[in-house]
């Protein structure tokens, strides 16, 4: 099930929300508000930070073979979908368009279920261990999701 739901969300957003850029009705290419332009390349900044240093820090604990419990993996268990939540919200800004926020609306459902998906597969694998992190952080967002 991981496999199918793994290969079919992530292309599918991708092709929904490029499709949402030819279906909206705008005047310009890029948002023609300047506080969203910059806000939007703000916020892609700070995601691909959020992805890189997430991925890092998931690398060494796939190498150590243990599960990632530092950097953003401290705080929330799924930093690389935050980041990629992140960085569609800042490009969503920068070229703004109703329907890419529609698709990313319409596909949360779907991207948590590709998430507890692999929690029940790290739950298989590291049990009590990995439980205990469940307990201690959040799936999506620090103190709040």
């Amino acid at each position: 099930m991981k496999r199918i739901i793994h290969n079919i969300i992530r292309p599918a957003f991708g092709i929904c929300l490029l499709l949402s850029q030819f279906f909206s009705k705008r005047t310009t290419f890029f948002s023609d508000n300047y506080l969203l332009l910059i806000t939007g390349i703000i916020i892609v900044i700070l995601a691909i930070i959020l992805f890189i240093s997430a991925s890092k820090h998931l690398s060494n604990a796939m190498n150590n073979k243990q599960i990632a419990v530092t950097g953003p993996f401290r705080y929330i268990r799924h930093p690389i979908y935050t980041g990629i939540y992140v960085l569609t919200l800042g490009i969503g800004l920068i070229f703004f368009s109703g329907l890419w926020y529609i698709v990313m609306i319409l596909f949360i459902p779907l991207w948590y279920i590709e998430c507890m998906e692999e929690e029940r597969e790290m739950l298989k694998t590291y049990g009590q261990e990995y439980a205990d992190y469940q307990s201690r952080t959040k799936v999506f967002m620090p103190f709040i999701i």
